[in-house]
């Protein structure tokens, strides 16, 4: 195991195995103080900290560096941001090419680490041998105030859960790791061959793959080690606060393309893993099922800037009952599409 030189680490930690804990943030000026004092608060030593911000557009980036100037504990700190918004995926993996801990702890920037968090993490790796790892978590809402305790992703364990269904066999074993409470050894990295155009808006989808495809350990944690943030900004926690207006729901159709174009490039990534390490491996992926999932999420993301006769082709070619329901109101030009919506919803 690496370790760590600094001889400023308090006494007997010299030996134990350094960890990188990394905050991930976009846009989350209203909360990211919290995070990184979690971050400041980790009770595990030898740690290094890597404040990182995807190319933000409010705050967040300047928020970081304010805060590890003014920073005076043993943790060595470091603040950086990507180059453009990349997405989470190519987010994570640019931070793992840069961390020297030999496990990777991940927190996101709208949530808070409890102190033991790390301590609690690194006994569960080394007790298990695990590559991927998550635990319970707490829910609050945007002020912070706790919502439920101990709470798990029941979802995860569905045998109808998406990334559940794109396995070819074995899918009552598949494990699937929660992002937002989550730590990967390092040496998983090694082996995710991302691309530039790998726009991918959550990350712990593609590793619960990469996971199960190289048949390593996952170890959930029945600990609740995360303050897990319910807000309108969360992509997979959202609340529906805010006033609804014309803006906002046109505000949601493009977040609506620009999720569809993440998970097309995600069932990409993961038919290019799959090419790779699926025919050694006991949880191959069904490569037929990733594809078509591609096109429609493709058709998605592009609908609106396709010609009537291509949509009208595309539902012809036997299009599900929930497309459908998806689609049909969507054939309306998209301002009168969004206006009738607006008006439907504000009558509810």
């Amino acid at each position: 195991m690496r370790t760590y030189s600094n001889t400023e680490l308090p006494e007997d930690t010299g030996n134990r195995p350094l960890v990188t804990f990394a905050l991930f943030a976009y846009n989350q000026e209203a909360y990211i103080r919290e995070a990184i004092e979690g971050a400041f608060a980790q009770t595990y030593e030898p740690i290094e900290l890597i404040l990182s911000d995807d190319c933000s557009g409010d705050r967040t980036f300047e928020i970081m560096q304010e805060m590890a100037k003014n920073y005076c504990g043993p943790k060595k700190v470091i603040v950086r941001r990507t180059e453009k918004n990349c997405g989470t995926l190519l987010h994570v993996a640019d931070v793992a090419r840069l961390a020297r801990g030999e496990l990777l702890v991940l927190g996101a920037g709208d949530d808070i680490s409890k102190p033991q968090r790390t301590e609690t993490l690194v006994d569960a790796w080394k007790r298990s041998n695990a590559w991927g790892l998550c635990s319970r978590f707490d829910r609050i809402d945007e002020t912070g105030r706790i919502i439920s305790r101990n709470q798990a992703i029941d979802a995860f364990c569905s045998p109808d859960y998406s990334l559940r269904q794109y396995f070819a066999s074995h899918q009552d074993e598949v494990k699937i790791i929660h992002g937002a409470t989550s730590a990967y050894d390092l040496r998983l990295f090694d082996f995710l061959e991302t691309q530039p155009t790998d726009y991918i808006l959550a990350e712990d989808g593609a590793l619960s793959v990469l996971l199960n495809l190289l048949e390593k350990g996952v170890k959930v944690l029945d600990a609740s080690l995360v303050l897990y943030r319910e807000s309108e900004q969360s992509l997979t926690n959202g609340s529906n606060s805010g006033r609804l207006s014309y803006e906002k729901i046109r505000k949601d159709e493009r977040a609506i393309e620009r999720f569809a174009q993440s998970q097309a490039n995600r069932c990409e990534l993961l038919l290019r893993h799959n090419e790779k390490y699926g025919a050694s491996s006991a949880f191959c992926l069904n490569a037929t099922r990733l594809r078509d999932e591609s096109k429609r999420q493709r058709m998605r993301n592009s609908w609106w800037q396709t010609s009537y006769t291509e949509r009208i082709q595309y539902l012809l070619r036997g299009s599900t009952v929930s497309e459908l329901k998806y689609y049909l109101p969507r054939m309306l030009p998209q301002p009168i599409f969004i206006a009738v919506k607006t008006l439907l919803k504000h009558l509810q």
